[in-house]
């Protein structure tokens, strides 16, 4: 009990503060939620969507549905907007406790990986925002393992089970979406000895269904960027090789793995990798353990699943934490299995037991407490923090005059939809909110008594006007660093 709680409160305490703000696509799929629960539509005015569409993207129905009832009841803040990704990510960690019961039959292999899935810090980040529904994706392939387990491939209902929890993946996030069906060829290749032909049939089904009910069912919306972020998109196709197969191994690198992380802090939060040093030996122990037991079908899946995983993701310019999530599954089986063979070591003898707990502790406590003090100051300009605040400031002080917004607010649309909740429209929202995008210093100077600017600290103040808010933030830029204060946005008024 002590554990579940300490993951529920881990997953729900201070969702505004660490992150700080809303980035925009968590701003988009709060709107489009909030709208759906109070008109039936998305923000353009289309009823109930299969898809949701906002400015250049196609957001994924499990990234908003499950918000919708929220919003009828709360105020659309981010911590309600982050509320779903934190219960996928609590459900996560039960399901994975699950899972590894089934294979280990060890209790205290559960409670390691319940931990392990709450608190690693790819899980543990990804859980406290909502730029999709990234960790519903891993939800229903961990599902789908924890079925199959302990001899569910031979089970129809197992089988059953598995194949609608993957044909759920389809309608989460952009990576399950294109994953759904490499991972169902993964648990068939894999599995096929013991599933048959008449199980496998059951088990591809609905996934095929899915499938096709998302591509025949969005107009090809589904697959709409996959061109624009191609290795192959203007370069010749040997350079798009070179690229994919470079990102591939870079997938595999220390440095994104252990060191560092994701260079983009709306995916990592910049202080170690995306797992803790102290993964490394129960990694390596869980591929000796599956290479040992390759006999075994979860042992073959998850050698399968780390080396294709990396391949999809890789085929998009750079490497992202977000576009690998599909390898956190497999992830969690190596994991399983490396603390089963871990335990073996370390059971009974005690300054063992005592010196790899105060390194995990130690690991675990440095990475939380800089993700609750430092890291929101390093993240701010990345999740637009203050903009939400500022837009309505100005808007309250400008009435119908016009808001001139500084053209270094990034995704200023789908903010300023979050911050003031208009009625959805196929319509220009700037200029239904009255704003206007400050692209010359000569706007400033024309300025007249009424009119309101919300600016960066980047840019020069106007001339005859009176500061009416200013959004900052506090606190060290590095874990014990000294803290310090950011001017993030100033709004004026001109008298």
């Amino acid at each position: 009990m002590l554990a579940a709680g300490a993951v529920i409160a881990g997953h729900v305490v201070g969702l505004a503060a660490s992150p700080p703000g809303l980035y925009s696509d968590e701003a988009s799929i709060g709107y489009n939620a909030w709208t759906i629960a109070h008109f039936g539509t998305d923000q353009y005015g289309t009823p109930w969507p299969l898809l949701f569409r906002d400015f250049g993207d196609y957001k994924s129905p499990l990234s908003t549905y499950p918000l919708a009832p929220l919003t009828l009841f709360l105020p659309l803040t981010p911590t309600v907007t982050r509320l779903p990704s934190a219960f996928a990510g609590i459900a996560l960690a039960l399901v994975a406790s699950l899972l590894a019961w089934r294979l280990t039959s060890s209790r205290v292999v559960a409670l390691l990986i319940l931990l392990e899935t709450a608190f690693e810090p790819w899980f543990f980040h990804t859980a406290r925002i909502d730029l999709e529904a990234d960790l519903f994706t891993v939800l229903c392939f961990v599902i789908a393992f924890a079925a199959l387990a302990r001899g569910g491939a031979a089970r129809v209902g197992a089988c059953v089970v598995a194949g609608l929890a993957v044909a759920l993946a389809t309608f989460a996030a952009q990576p399950g979406r294109y994953f759904a069906l490499v991972m169902l060829v993964l648990i068939v290749v894999t599995h096929f000895p013991t599933l048959r032909w008449k199980r496998a049939v059951v088990l591809a089904a609905p996934v095929a269904l899915a499938a096709l009910v998302l591509l025949l069912g969005t107009s090809g919306h589904a697959t709409a960027r996959l061109a624009g972020v191609s290795v192959f998109d203007h370069q010749s196709v040997a350079g798009g090789i070179a690229a994919w197969i470079h990102n591939y191994f870079q997938y595999f690198s220390p440095d994104f793995l252990f060191l560092h992380g994701d260079p983009n802090p709306r995916h990592s939060s910049g202080f170690g990798g995306l797992l803790f040093l102290t993964t490394i030996p129960l990694l390596v122990l869980g591929i000796a353990v599956c290479v040992r037991g390759w006999r075994e079908p979860m042992c073959r899946l998850a050698l399968a699943g780390i080396i294709v995983a990396p391949l999809g993701p890789a085929l998009t310019t750079g490497i992202s934490a977000r576009r690998d999530i599909v390898v956190l599954p497999f992830l969690i089986l190596l994991l399983t299995f490396g603390w089963e063979a871990a335990l073996r070591f370390l059971r009974g003898r005690r300054l063992r037991m005592l010196l790899a707990g105060a390194l995990i502790a130690a690991s675990a406590g440095a990475y939380l407490v800089d993700y609750a003090t430092a890291y929101p100051v390093r993240a701010a300009h990345a999740f637009d923090t203050g903009v939400v605040p500022a837009l309505v400031a100005a808007h309250r002080a400008a009435g119908d005059r016009t808001i001139l917004v500084s053209r270094r607010i990034q995704d200023l649309r789908e903010l300023a939809l979050v911050a003031l909740l208009p009625a959805p429209s196929p319509g220009d929202v700037l200029r239904q909110l009255h704003m206007t995008l400050l692209v010359a210093p000569s706007q400033l100077a024309a300025m007249v008594p009424g009119d309101v600017a919300v600016l960066t600290g980047a840019d020069p103040a106007p001339p005859g006007s009176v500061r009416i808010d200013r959004e900052t933030i506090t606190g060290p830029g590095s874990l014990g660093g000294p803290p310090s204060t950011i001017v993030l946005l100033d709004v004026y008024v001109r008298r």
